[in-house]
Parts: C-alpha cells; structure tokens; sequence
C-alpha cells in the first residue's frame, strides 16, 4: 500500500495535498474533495487513481502512467464509478473511463516532430487527429497558429502555420488537448535556411515526421525521492568533483524539487560543447525534442515529472570538451520563475547509488539556471557544481552556446 493511500485511510473529509510528486495508485472510497496543489500522481502502469464513491471532486491534479501505455486497466490514468465525478483543472497521461461524456479511447501522439523547415517564411503542416469525443485544441506559443480550435468527434485535419523564424531558430512548445482534463502534445521543429518549404502536405501524424528520423519518445525511470541521508555529501556552488569512477556505467543527474507555489513546466536542456563553448551541430542540444545525441552518449528522459539525464562518459566523442546541464522554466511569463520553486536541487547518481546533491540555492527572478558541468581536465573527467542563473531565460542561455530557440 502506498504512503499516499495510508495518509488518505486515516483521514475522513477532504485530502490536500502540498505540492509534489506522490506514488499511487490512490482509491477514493468515501465522498470528498482531492486538490493536488498541482501535483503529480503518477504509477508504472493504470489505474492510477480509481474513485469507488459518488460525490468526489478532484482538482490541480496530474494524474500520470510514466510506463508504456496499453489498452484497459494498464493504460488507466482515472477510473470512476460515478459518472458524475467533477474533474477541476486536472491533467492526464492515460485513458479516463467512466465519466460521462469523457471519451475513453484518445490515442494522443506525445511529440509531433516537424522536423526542419525553411526559415524567413511562413510553413504549413498539417496531421491528422482521432478525436472520440469533441475538444478544444490550445496553445501559447509565439509565432504559430493552430486551427481548428474547437475538434469535433471523428477525423480532423489540424493545420500548424509557422511565422517567418530565424535560421537556427528551435521550435518547442506545446499543445493542449482539453475534454473534462488536459491532454499535452509536444510540438517540435527547426527553421533552417536550407531546408524546404511546407505547405501541409503530406500531413504528419504525430509518429512521422516531415523530414527528420522518427523522433523517439523519451523513456521514463524513477529515481527514489529524496530522504536526509548523512552519508550522500551536499556540495556547494563552485565545488569541483573527479568524475573519475563513473567514466564506466551511466551517470545519472536527476532534477529534484519539494514543490510549487503555483504550476510551472522545467524542462532539462544538455549542450556538447567544443573547445570554443559552443555546440557543433544540431543534434549537440539534447532535450524533449532531441532527447538522445547522435552518439547515445547523452540522453534526456524523465522520472515522474521531472527531467533526468543519462550520460555515458564512455561514448563521448573526442570533440566534446564539456557538457552543461541546465534547466529551464517553460514560457514567457517572466512571473513564472524559480522563486515559485520549492527547494529545486540536482541529484547525482552512478548506477543506482547516489553519490552528491547539489541544492540550486539563491534562484529567485531567475528563469534558468546551469546546473552542473561535466569537462575534461588533463585527460579525466571532472564535475563543476555551477548553479548560475539567467533572468532572460532560455534564449540568452542557448545564444551563447550557438544555438536560436523560438
């Protein structure tokens, strides 16, 4: 039984819960109210939150399967009994079943991968969505327009128009599918001077990409939450460590935070680096988008909610003089910043056993920070606990290590 169904047994009335991450799955057997705080609820596999009484509201909630999804149970994120269950701001990973009105069967790309197309004009792309139920389809993102707003049951044909973006420039964001809960499909793309223009055909599908390998969705893993453990050494700012003995095996830098004061997107962003500080090519930025350098020596995955990198030191080419890890607050809302962060802290791992913390202490206006870097030294690798933050956000970050990001 999890620790989070054990607090719910005890009590009587409402459940509140601090802003997190808890494990489930979570039974709702008695009539009450659940407000995540815009917390996660996450399990390997569905259901994860099942709700066995009449007169339950659930809300600031994300309800999530961080394993494959599958048909029935398995690919469950909430079943109920009542169809009448209130559903208030909560957002899934995974199938809803019986609730009135709620479809059960979306099959929701996670990443649609443009891939690259022509800079200084405008590109149309066009794919295909499956709705079984009628939804609204939104966005924030600069420089894109999605039509049809409003998805009507059956087949619709969703256009993505690009502006005029710069060469270089990184297309990332995302679009929110919302029924009685939110849906996220991650959109993905770069403008290139060279690269052809698009007029929305062929349509993609959410699987295929226009003219870029299949983009391959990021796996999930869990890391153990964060307990006080004296024997784990909490580094300061500037600290350097040898990286010595985990030039072998997986390195594991995980994100980790005790909460939000109101909800937030942090993405993880990992630069190859040259000599001069700058990325060589494309592929040199890893993240949501490009969640695996050429070489699988870097990749990007997540652990419940939140962003972990995996690096094998081994496989790092030659040419790679350091790798930064940062992370970034998603948006232009320059409210949304690390001063809402809880705590925000990186873990290291070699393996399973956990070697160093490092807490992204003193962030407050800032909306992104580098973390740590990992760089070669007289022919050995070191770690820097670096913890420097950008109030500009993301695009000052990546300009200066050669990259453009819409």
């Amino acid at each position: 039984m999890s620790k989070l169904q054990e607090e719910f047994d005890r009590g009587t009335g409402d459940l509140i819960l601090p802003p997190g991450e808890y494990e489930g799955p979570l039974t709702v057997n008695r009539p009450c109210t659940i407000d995540g705080s815009m917390s996660t609820l996450w399990a390997g596999c569905g259901p994860v939150l099942v709700i066995n009484a009449p007169g339950v509201t659930v809300k600031n909630l994300r309800v999530e399967i961080i394993g494959t999804l599958a048909d029935g149970p398995a690919g469950t994120a909430i079943q109920t009994d009542d169809p009448h269950t209130r559903l208030q701001q909560v957002e899934v990973h995974g199938a809803v079943t019986g609730l009135a009105g709620e479809a059960e069967n979306w099959q929701v790309p996670r990443v649609i991968a443009l891939g690259a197309f022509a800079a200084g004009t405008e590109n149309t792309f066009s794919f295909e969505l499956d709705a079984p139920a009628d939804a609204v389809l939104t966005h924030k993102m600069k420089e894109i327009e999605i039509t049809p707003q409003q998805l009507r049951r059956g087949k619709n044909t969703v256009l993505v128009k690009t502006g005029s973006m710069r060469d270089n420039m990184i297309l990332y964001g995302e679009l929110l599918l919302q029924t009685s809960v939110t849906r996220r499909i991650y959109l993905t793309g770069k403008a290139q001077q060279d690269a052809p223009e698009h007029h929305a055909q062929p349509p993609v599908t959410g699987e295929l990409p226009v003219s870029e390998p299949l983009q391959v969705e990021p796996p999930q893993e869990v890391i153990a939450p964060a307990v006080e453990d004296a024997k784990v050494p909490v580094l300061r700012r500037g600290q350097r460590v040898s990286a010595k003995e985990m030039e072998t095996g997986t390195l594991k830098i995980a994100y980790d935070q005790r909460g939000v004061k109101e909800p937030i997107e942090m993405d993880g962003y990992v630069f190859l680096l040259a000599g001069n500080g700058k990325v060589q090519k494309d592929s040199d930025l890893v993240f949501f988008g490009n969640p695996e350098s050429e070489e699988q020596a870097v990749r990007i995955c997540a652990a419940g909610d939140a962003p972990l990198v995996l690096a094998e030191l081994a496989k790092v080419p030659a040419w790679v003089e350091r790798i930064a890890v940062c992370y970034s607050i998603y948006g232009d809302d320059p409210r949304q910043n690390f001063s809402l962060v809880r705590e925000p802290a990186i873990r290291i791992f070699h393996g399973e056993a956990e070697l160093y913390r490092f807490p992204l202490a003193e962030l407050e206006a800032e909306k992104t920070v580098v973390a740590a870097e990992i760089y070669r030294y007289k022919g050995e690798w070191k770690m820097n606990f670096v913890g420097a933050g950008y109030h500009s956000g993301l695009r000052q970050l990546c300009e200066g290590y050669g990259v453009e990001v819409e």
